[in-house]
């Protein structure tokens, strides 16, 4: 076994957002961090690379911050990233259907007034809804921006049929709000998150709603945090996995790498996923209620395709696909002198597609895309590439809200961070950022 004395005041394991964010504000308090990440690239899920066939830069799937996201932009800012995301000044989300029709969410409130205002008239603006749909709608809105709902152990799907809201008010608002923020169906997810996600978000003040997408590949938000950490005094070790985290009757003694390295430190922050977590602690802690809940948490998939069809798409960034399996679609780059088009499509909660074959899913998201856009109706599939994440996010019903557990774990000098952790927010990049943020401050 090698030993190494400890030179750094706190080890963080991964290097995606949570242990991004993590490292950052360990320097802030002036502490000096060595960060491990098992894998090449840092970013965790939010990463891209270069599919082989069209030389194109993909996403592992496609991300999407909104103004709220405050603890996230403050990591990308650091790392001087943030002039790479497009701002919409407003929400603006068209809504396609199969049918070829059309509808538009432009949440603009009066004159500079936008926020809550701009989102309850966005929203009566729909012309898909009933007039009593919009009543009750806009009853609910104004009850979640009072802070009326205080829902218990229920589900999204109990509290909204609780507040009157119709069948197809949630089918066609509330469910793509859910999928797209919670990863998750109505009748499964927590009805306390999506009211935090309402209130947040939605009926947030300023710019909360406005939507903000990235204009490179993931990667290059990341890319400048090896050289940040290392010119405020710490470390990035990458390719390099974690075998065991060394625990004494004292708490936290060190960590051994997978080549039996041991390097000695009192403080770890775990900002891997919660099943990673267990397989590297020791058996004696197991045991702990903290940590045996960890095995009750569930997961949802994310499917996300790649679509690149020899016809140029219409000039929108973005659009929401109802009635279809496909419920989100981004113009990723249109190349005007050969008439073709890259799109990337979302489908979230995706427990029903997950086990096709990645063929069948691309040729029938194509479809969806032809039906919903006519001016797509004869162009045709050059190319497809299908990303299946079975566990891509913590599925975050009312039991597993419960049992999420705090940053700061009973074994003393381990934290832990990451967006399935109790941040009172969904499994999002905000709560991975923000988890990071506050297991730094326990040291």
């Amino acid at each position: 076994m090698n030993s190494q004395n400890s030179k750094y005041d706190v080890i963080v394991l991964g290097a995606g957002v949570a242990g991004i964010s993590a490292a950052i504000h360990a320097v802030r308090r002036g502490l000096k961090p060595l960060v491990i990440e098992s894998t090449a690239h840092v970013g965790g899920r939010a990463r891209s690379f270069k599919d082989r066939v069209s030389g194109d830069i993909i996403d592992n799937g496609q991300h999407v911050m909104m103004g709220c996201y405050a603890s996230f932009f403050d990591i990308v800012k650091t790392l001087g990233s943030m002039g790479k995301i497009k701002k919409q000044d407003v929400l603006t989300i068209p809504f396609h259907f199969p049918d070829g029709r059309k509808d538009l969410l432009h949440a603009k409130g009066i004159g500079s007034v936008n926020g809550s205002l701009g989102m309850a008239l966005g929203l009566l603006r729909l012309s898909f809804l009933t007039g009593k749909d919009k009543i009750n709608l806009l009853i609910f809105s104004i009850r979640v921006k009072l802070g009326l709902c205080k829902p218990g152990l229920m589900t999204a799907m109990e509290l909204l049929l609780s507040e009157s809201q119709s069948q197809s008010v949630i089918d066609k608002v509330w469910a793509p709000v859910i999928l797209a923020t919670m990863n998750g169906k109505p009748e499964e997810v927590s009805a306390k998150i999506f009211i935090t996600v309402l209130k947040r978000a939605f009926f947030g003040p300023g710019d909360s709603s406005s939507l903000y997408i990235p204009q490179c590949g993931l990667s290059e938000l990341f890319e400048p945090f090896g050289s940040w950490i290392e010119e405020h005094g710490g470390t990035l070790i990458q390719s390099t996995g974690v075998r065991h985290i060394e625990i004494t009757n004292e708490g936290v003694r060190g960590v051994f790498l997978v080549d039996d390295t041991f390097i000695e430190c009192r403080h770890v922050i775990s900002a891997i996923p919660p099943h990673a977590l267990l397989h590297i602690l020791p058996e004696s802690v197991h045991c702990l209620d903290y940590f045996s809940s960890l095995d009750r948490i569930r997961y949802s998939p994310i499917i996300s395709l790649y679509l690149w069809f020899d016809k140029a798409f219409p000039s929108i960034d973005l659009a929401a696909i109802m009635e279809s399996s496909t419920q989100w679609i981004f113009r990723k780059t249109t190349i005007m002198e050969h008439g073709e088009s890259l799109l990337a499509l979302t489908i979230s909660a995706g427990d029903d597609i997950v086990n096709m074959s990645t063929e069948d899913i691309a040729q029938a998201c194509a479809k969806e895309v032809r039906m919903c856009f006519p001016e797509m109706i004869d162009a045709r599939l050059l190319h497809w590439k299908v990303i299946k994440e079975r566990m891509a996010t913590v599925l975050i019903d009312p039991e597993t809200e419960e049992c999420r557990p705090d940053q700061s774990t009973p074994v003393k000098g381990l934290y832990l961070a990451g967006d399935w952790t109790r941040t009172g927010l969904p499994a999002t990049l905000e709560g991975a950022a923000y988890s990071g943020g506050i297991a730094a401050s326990f040291i």
